[in-house]
């Protein structure tokens, strides 16, 4: 619901900050005076264009609606346009989208929601079995996902001997060459050791001999060791050394036996550091085709041989699809020729009811259809597009309601729809609705949107005192000068307001006609049939 709604810089409008509650709330003021202000305001919040808005002479325009606590905004400025909910800036279709579950606007030049096939779809599906829809949605679904794979593998198999061959030369290639994980660092280290094997010689029989040549190490060790175990006679901690000096010399003994075994293996092998540079040589050149390093080889293998089992598979894969195919496409069809019978007596219904309503709301000549239009092929939403028809006249024909109908024949439509079948939106709002109604049309036009404030929100503009006597809020718009001013009236200033639409004037006579509409429709005051008392309205 609209709880608040505050406007700065908006065409003749300066500022306004406007409380709105529940039921009926009217919108009154003299022809010219800028009525339709607020309308444009709450239009911009559904992404109407803002272009000639700016009030002349202001550098921003701003509107702020309130809907159950959340705040929607756009600003203005510059010909840039900025949009925010909750104070967080969004795009201003997600602003539209968000504005759009809460508010319905009818009215001649703002943005109709039920112009669009698909608005005019879902309101005749609210008057069908919703299993109905759901059912063919997933059979629809259903086979579009058969047709897709279908289509994926007709088109493979285009390419499939080719593609076939290209991944069984791919795949063997790999797995001639035996990859082992973790071989390619072990290559690198025995192929550098193979082309250093005059240094490593060089180096390992100096240690050798720095451990048991001339000098050796080995001997002073030993040497140090029986001078700290002598000593040790004398002081038991030099026992502990020497035990320690021993564990030395018998690790550097065993070292000494490990590098001369290495030295004694050490031998040259060209024919061997070729077969490993050659290795070396074949993993790079797999690695730059298939990926680097060997766990990337393998893996693209691996994928390459799912491919490879599909693609042989894929004859008997599609045999089944196309069987699939044929089932789901007679399912489909089923579970759309169900939705059309829904649709086709749901539409009948709303067509006959929608008719009388907008006949009893001033158009006694006007004719209203739901018109289901078949389509070429099935969609999402069914066999069929749902359109609105419409004639004003018995010599005009049927034609779709969005290019037949005045604003103020839109909004009474809108208004007839509404009652026989809900809206979505918790605030609608209706402008022109009373364009061309007078005498009995009048009082059924307000009797239906008192009906409608029941259960929504409903903001009108109107110059028709039936309507707004039967509002619970009542505000006024007054032109000064070149602005307007926005005014909530009440009590005496409200019937001074419903004299003058009633008569153009403040006399005592229209006064008094005033007080007697606003009596006839408040609670208590209606005859037993629960129609409104309707006084005697002067010309």
């Amino acid at each position: 619901m609209l709880e608040r709604l505050e406007v700065q810089n908006l065409a003749v409008l300066e500022q306004v900050a406007l409380d709105f509650s529940p039921g009926l709330t009217v919108l009154t003021g003299e022809t010219g005076a800028g009525k339709s202000v607020l309308v444009d305001a709450l239009s911009l919040l559904l992404g109407e264009r803002a272009e000639g808005l700016v009030r002349p002479g202001a550098e921003t325009l701003l509107v702020t609606a309130f809907f159950n606590g959340k705040s929607l905004s756009r600003k203005v400025a510059q010909g840039r346009s900025t949009a925010r909910i909750d104070g967080e800036v969004v795009s201003l279709r997600e602003l539209s989208e968000e504005a759009a579950q809460h508010l319905t606007i009818h009215a001649q030049h703002a943005s109709l929601a039920l112009f669009s096939r698909k608005a005019q779809r879902k309101l005749l599906d609210s008057q069908v079995k919703p299993d109905l829809l759901l059912r063919y949605q997933d059979a629809y679904e259903q086979y579009q996902s058969i047709l897709r794979e279908t289509e994926r593998l007709e088109t493979a198999a285009r390419e499939r001997e080719r593609r076939l061959d290209i991944l069984r030369f791919q795949i063997a290639e790999i797995d001639q060459a035996r990859l082992v994980v973790g071989e390619e660092e072990q290559l690198r280290q025995e192929a550098e050791r193979l082309r250093h094997l005059e240094a490593l010689r060089e180096r390992v029989s100096a240690a050798i001999g720095a451990l048991s040549g001339e000098g050796d190490a080995l001997g002073l060790v030993a040497l140090a060791s029986r001078e700290v175990r002598a000593g040790g006679r004398f002081d038991a901690h030099l026992e502990s050394l020497s035990r320690d000096l021993e564990n030395a010399l018998d690790a550097l003994r065993a070292v000494s036996r490990e590098l001369e075994d290495y030295l004694e293996n050490l031998e040259a092998d060209p024919q061997r550091l070729d077969e490993v540079e050659a290795r070396l040589a074949l993993i790079e050149k797999l690695g730059r085709k298939y990926g680097e390093g060997i766990p990337a080889i393998l893996e693209f293998a691996e994928a390459a041989r799912r491919e490879l089992a599909e693609l042989e598979g894929a004859e008997d894969r599609l045999s089944q699809l196309y069987s699939q195919k044929e089932n789901a496409w007679k399912a489909l069809l089923e579970a759309g020729q169900q939705l059309t019978a829904a649709r086709a007596q749901a539409a009948e219904n709303l067509s006959r009811r929608a008719g009388e309503e907008i006949q009893a709301l001033g158009m006694p000549a006007a004719q209203f259809q739901v018109g289901l239009v078949p389509l070429e092929q099935p969609g999402p939403e069914g066999l069929e597009e749902v359109q609105l028809l419409f004639s004003a006249n018995p010599g005009l024909g049927l034609a779709p309601l969005e290019k037949a109908a005045s604003g103020g024949e839109l909004s009474r439509v809108m208004l007839a729809l509404a009652l026989l079948t809900g809206t979505g939106a918790e605030t609608v709002v209706f402008d022109e609705i009373d364009a061309g109604v007078g005498g009995e049309a009048a009082w059924q036009v307000a009797e239906r949107l008192a009906r409608l404030a029941q259960e929504r929100q409903v903001l009108v503009v109107t110059h028709l005192p039936q309507i707004a006597a039967r509002a619970q809020n009542h505000y006024r718009v007054v032109k000064r000068g070149s602005s307007v001013e926005i005014q909530q009236v009440q009590d005496e200033e409200r019937v001074r307001e419903l004299a003058r639409m009633l008569s153009g004037s403040y006399s005592e006579a229209a006064l008094e006609h005033a007080r007697e509409l606003l009596l006839g429709v408040m609670p208590g005051s209606a005859p037993s049939d629960g129609e409104p008392t309707r006084p005697k309205l002067s010309a």
